[in-house]
């Protein structure tokens, strides 16, 4: 017949089973005398949001809480303490209260804030997780053979923000005359943190079109454009009404907007358009139409000269022909003898005494005349 092993003996062999049985024991003579049973050591925790959106839009601030909760839903008094796994690089995930005393049935909340950088792509996502454990029951220590935890896990994700800029190159006025065209080019960038479909339109087509404007292509274009990038040149035409009673001045006004982010802010740019009732109007745009001071300068000294040079050549006419009426009609008598004679006495001074005399008298009068 075989023979039952000492109590001793067992106990020794068991040690562990020993400590939980003497443990639960007193736990058991600790708690008041009730129609119910007690119910064992144990830690529950939850979170009211699991999916968290860490805002990064670089006019706000990269931070988010979340409330997370921990119970007892024990008979006992409990010491439960919470931990965190976190391998998030650019966030950081803080708790602000990570151990709790816990009578029976009772809860408690805490709050876990994460906090990162402006401009993070929404491509990014950090999953977490939340472990409540119990470290005491009572005054007793719990055994780690006895442990009782509970966990909750979830994931932070970057919220995608849009943001848009549009460029045109060239903002100068442009000039048309009646049925001319213009086109407007430009680009527009995606400054958001998800590629995002961009649309640039002309806000005020339709009073444009009630003064007689026409849009052949349209009054708005759209493109996909990756983080961070810029679309390809795109453009606009913009038809002059087919009749302009008088000159007159309009704007066109485009905007951009995202398709990502309602709530972003619009990138708009300003075009002015001058209509010209005259058929020279030639549509020149660009800003030719507009000349340059230094140029307007340089066309009136040339202007000046040729007036002061009309005005000089006027006067030397003038003075050449009062020379001219001063002199008497006189026809010398040539003797055919003494012909040879007079040739060689011919004095040269005398045809200088004929030019030169009352010259300066001559000019004053013709300037005086003008």
């Amino acid at each position: 017949m075989k023979e039952n092993p000492h109590p001793s003996i067992v106990a020794a062999m068991q040690p562990g089973r020993s400590l939980v049985l003497v443990t639960l024991a007193l736990l058991l003579a600790s708690v008041p005398v009730s129609a119910q049973a007690p119910t064992a050591p144990g830690v529950e925790i939850d979170c009211d949001e699991k999916q968290p959106e860490l805002d990064v839009h670089p006019l706000n601030t990269p931070s988010i809480e979340i409330k997370c909760t921990v119970k007892n839903p024990s008979s006992f008094q409990e010491s439960i303490s919470v931990e965190k796994q976190w391998d998030g690089i650019e966030v950081d995930m803080m708790l602000d209260e990570d151990t709790f005393d816990l009578g029976p049935d009772e809860e408690e909340d805490f709050t876990v804030t994460f906090s990162g950088q402006t401009r993070m792509s929404s491509s990014i996502s950090y999953e977490f997780t939340l472990i409540a454990t119990v470290t005491n029951v009572g005054v007793l220590d719990w055994p780690e053979a006895l442990a009782s935890n509970a966990s909750v896990n979830g994931d932070l994700n970057i919220g995608t923000y849009g943001m848009v800029d549009l460029d045109i190159s060239d903002k100068s006025t442009r000039t048309m005359g009646k049925g001319e065209e213009v086109k407007v080019s430009f680009q527009f960038q995606n400054n958001g943190n998800d590629e995002d479909k961009i649309s640039v339109n002309i806000v005020n087509a339709d009073e444009l079109e009630e003064l007689g404007f026409t849009f052949p292509d349209g009054t708005f274009v759209a493109e996909t454009v990756s983080e961070d990038g810029v679309s390809t040149v795109r453009e606009l035409t913009i038809r002059a009404p087919s009749t302009i009673v008088e000159d007159s001045r309009h704007q066109l006004i485009f905007q951009a907007e995202s398709e990502n982010d309602p709530d972003a802010a619009l990138s708009e740019t300003t075009i002015s358009v001058q209509l010209e009732a005259s058929a020279a109007a030639g549509g020149l745009g660009g800003g030719l139409e507009e000349v340059n001071k230094d140029t307007l300068v340089l066309y009136g000294s040339i202007a000046g000269a040729a007036i002061f040079g009309l005005i000089l050549v006027v006067a030397m006419a003038r003075a050449l022909r009062r020379r001219a009426n001063s002199q008497p009609m006189y026809v010398p008598t040539v003797d055919l003898e003494d012909e040879a004679e007079d040739e060689d006495e011919l004095d040269l001074s005398d045809l200088d005494d004929l030019f030169l005399e009352d010259d300066d008298d001559d000019l004053d009068a013709a300037f005086a005349d003008l």
